[in-house]
């Protein structure tokens, strides 16, 4: 089994890095925050498409 995360798994927690940090928390308004809401959204899509190549890549 592979050790390190990859490309996308780096990109996917930058993504979820700069979407916590871009995010205002005393106004959590999609329409104030979208941009942090999409970093997260795609941070977590990233961070998911790698987890289900671990787990893909652990069954072989």
């Amino acid at each position: 089994m592979k050790n390190s995360l990859g490309f996308f798994g780096f990109i996917a927690i930058i993504f979820l890095t700069f979407g916590i940090t871009y995010l205002d928390f005393d106004n959590l308004n999609f329409g104030y925050n979208y941009k942090a809401y999409a970093m997260l959204i795609i941070g977590i899509l990233l961070f998911g498409f790698v987890l289900y190549g671990f787990k893909k890549s652990s069954k072989k």
